[in-house]
């Protein structure tokens, strides 16, 4: 593949958002690459990152955001804004990036599980794919990256980050898919690096990557943990009161098989070979596997 001399704007410097911006910052098209902090954060990136150009935004003014995308050439926004800023952050990003007249590409906070075809759910997922939509509606072209459950949460989402066992609800046998968060950040540094802005990989494309396909059950043997089968309305073991629920729908999915980044929301069935089928844009990268991440 060709390398360009790419001009990102990283919205976010979270859990994901650093290992993103490791990747681009080390990799060897050598990017440009400004981050954008919300006014007012207090939170540093890590020493390692200290050098990457932090601007810190007011993510409700499209005019300022469209100026700033102006003057920095920026072609690709990539977002990992969190939850409460899913809509009301990303619209406003969006329609500066389209307004700068700079922008080609963006790319969605839509790290996890397909969330394409959510949008009558009335859930967190559906307004993951209401922003897709919003993206189609005013003629930017976007990029979604489905990664499954990040490689470093599955210690938190069977209990094993409070308790030295396993705790799992259902089966434990439903094969889902798990990435870990360097593989996600280097996978994004490369196909945004490395192909044209206009390649149909990327233009309004749905990116299904997979680290590692396996089991609950499969997981709690590489982590040498014993299991415990939680029957339903148990809790799993968590620090807070708080975790509990997102512990208990994060297996709930995983049961369901819709952790699988080859699943369809559309149909509710795994689309045969779509698990991991954009791995091949990274071509000759070992992914890691559970138990072997450094995450």
């Amino acid at each position: 593949m060709s390398a360009f001399n790419r001009s990102i704007a990283l919205a976010g410097a979270g859990a994901i958002g650093t290992h993103i911006l490791r990747a681009l910052l080390n990799h060897p098209n050598h990017p440009k690459v400004v981050v954008l902090t919300r006014r007012g954060s207090k939170k540093d990136l890590p020493s390692d990152l200290s050098s990457a150009t932090v601007i810190p935004v007011d993510y409700t003014d499209v005019a300022a955001l469209t100026a700033l995308f102006k003057e920095h050439s920026i072609e690709v926004v990539i977002s990992t804004v969190p939850a409460p800023g899913y809509v009301t952050t990303q619209h406003a990003l969006a329609d500066a990036a389209k307004a700068s007249g700079s922008v080609k590409l963006f790319v969605p906070s839509d790290w996890g599980v397909p969330t394409e075809g959510a949008k009558e759910e009335g859930n967190l997922l559906s307004v993951k794919d209401e922003v897709a939509d919003y993206l189609k509606s005013i003629g930017l072209p976007y990029t979604r990256i489905f990664t499954g459950l990040f490689m470093s949460f599955i210690p938190w989402a069977i209990g094993a980050d409070v308790e030295s066992s396993a705790y799992i609800q259902g089966t434990g046998k439903t094969p889902f898919t798990t990435t870990s968060e360097e593989d996600i950040g280097g996978f994004v540094a490369h196909v945004l690096t490395s192909l044209p802005l206009t390649s149909p990989d990327l233009v309004n494309a749905c990116l299904r990557i997979q680290g590692q396909r396996i089991t609950l059950q499969e997981c709690a043997q590489f982590l040498n943990k014993s299991i415990v089968l939680v029957a339903e309305g148990e809790s799993i073991p968590a620090k807070t009161d708080a975790e509990k629920p997102f512990k208990a729908l994060v297996q709930t999915l995983i049961e369901g098989g819709m952790t699988s980044t080859g699943w369809d929301r559309r149909t509710n069935r795994e689309i045969e070979g779509a698990a991991g089928s954009a791995n091949k844009l990274w071509e000759g990268h070992v992914w890691q596997t559970v138990g072997s991440s450094s995450a």
